[in-house]
C-alpha cells in the first residue's frame, strides 16, 4: 500500500467521522428543540390557565364579618363545573351553592359569599371544586379552610369626646380603611 492509499483511506475515515459527529449534533439539535418547544408551549398555557382559590377573608368596618370567595386569580376565564363541601354547617350562602355550577368566572372575578355570624363549626371546611379552561381542560382543587381563623382577633374602636358620634364613626371607619390596606 503506498503512502497516497494511506492518505485516502485517513481522508476517508476523517470525512465520515466528521460526517457522523455532524449528524449526532444535527439529532442532539433536533431534540433539544422539541424539548424548548415543549417547554415553552408548558409555561405559556401554565400562565395563561385559569387558577381559581376558594379562601375565606374577613372585612372590618368597626366589626369582623366573615366571608367565603372564590375568585379566579388566572389570566383565563374558568367554567365552574361542581363545587362540593366537606363539614359545612347550613350558614353559607344558600348552604352548597350549586347555583354556581356551569357559570363562567372571568380572570380576577370573585364570588363573595356571606357567612352568618353565628357559623360555629370548630371542624376545618374542605372545599372541593372542579372547573375547565376553554380548551376543556379540567381541573380538581382541594381547600382547607379554618372558619375560625378569626376568632381571637381583635379589633380597636376609639372615640374622641370633643366629636360627634357620626364623626367618630366616620373616624373609626377611615381607620378600617387604611389598615385594611396596609
Amino acid at each position: 500500500m503506498e503512502t497516497s492509499d494511506i492518505i485516502q483511506i485517513i481522508a476517508t475515515s476523517i470525512t465520515g467521522g466528521i460526517a457522523v459527529i455532524t449528524g449526532i449534533t444535527a439529532i442532539i439539535s433536533v431534540i433539544i428543540a422539541v424539548k424548548s418547544l415543549k417547554l415553552t408551549q408548558k409555561s405559556i398555557e401554565d400562565a395563561n390557565k385559569p387558577v381559581v382559590v376558594c379562601y375565606l377573608d374577613m372585612v372590618d368596618v368597626g366589626f369582623y364579618h366573615r366571608y367565603f370567595v372564590i375568585k379566579n386569580f388566572g389570566k383565563t376565564p374558568a367554567k365552574i363545573i361542581n363545587i362540593s363541601f366537606e363539614n359545612l354547617q347550613n350558614k353559607i350562602g344558600r348552604n352548597n351553592l350549586g347555583s354556581l355550577k356551569g357559570t363562567l368566572i372571568a380572570p380576577n372575578q370573585k364570588f363573595v359569599i356571606s357567612i352568618d355570624n353565628d357559623y360555629d363549626n370548630k371542624e376545618n371546611l374542605t372545599v372541593t371544586i372542579i372547573y375547565e379552561d376553554s380548551n376543556k381542560n379540567q381541573f380538581d382543587e382541594v381547600f382547607i379552610l379554618n372558619p375560625n381563623f378569626s376568632k381571637d382577633i381583635s379589633f380597636t374602636r376609639s372615640s374622641l369626646s370633643s366629636l360627634s358620634k357620626e364623626a367618630n364613626e366616620l373616624r373609626n371607619m377611615y381607620h378600617s380603611n387604611a389598615k385594611n390596606n396596609l
